[in-house]
């Protein structure tokens, strides 16, 4: 019976939420009019986000990067959190707390891996990975003076960083790509 009570509770609860991706297009239409883009509206699913992150939901629009002319009038690239009062955050590399929030604790060579990765993914804003993969293994790991400082290489003179402070948060985000041809 306990069960079943619970089981109604949970429902009654998914039911008052609002459907996200509606309330992202909402607020996408609003703040970036007639905005364009290759990917999304949609849910960022990705597992090491999500692993990273656990209990945030992020949603995203994509616009591939070209060398040339093409694509999408007005394009956007653009990741956002909607938390439980259907509020919109994007994500925004000059504000490192709109990547800080819910983000696990960096304690181990590993929880850094992870974070650094899902912090790099976040920001590339393409939760498929289909211009530049990701890779947790790719990371080089390091300890500076208590701090993690995290690099993955994209080839000569582009490297990408992550760091967090002793503490285990996050304190810099460096993504650095190699040109499109």
């Amino acid at each position: 019976m306990r069960t079943v009570v619970v089981a109604f509770a949970a429902l009654a609860l998914i039911a008052q939420q609002p459907d996200e991706l509606q309330v992202f297009k909402k607020w996408l239409d609003r703040e970036h009019p007639g905005y364009g883009s290759d990917d999304g509206p949609a849910r960022f699913r990705n597992a090491t986000v999500e692993a990273a992150y656990p209990g945030r939901r992020f949603y995203y629009v994509f616009t591939h990067a070209r060398g040339s002319p093409g694509g999408p009038r007005n394009p956007l690239t653009l990741v956002a959190e909607i938390d439980n009062r259907g509020a919109v955050t994007p994500l925004n590399l000059s504000s490192l707390a709109t990547y800080r929030a819910g983000l696990r604790t960096v304690k181990t060579k590993e929880d850094a891996r992870r974070g650094a990765a899902a912090v790099l993914i976040l920001a590339l804003g393409d939760p498929g990975q289909r211009g530049w993969k990701i890779e947790e293994s790719g990371f080089r790991i390091e300890r500076r003076k208590g701090s993690w400082v995290c690099s993955y290489s994209h080839g000569f003179n582009y490297v990408s960083r992550v760091t967090f402070d002793k503490q285990g948060t996050l304190t810099g985000i460096d993504p650095r790509l190699p040109p499109v041809g």
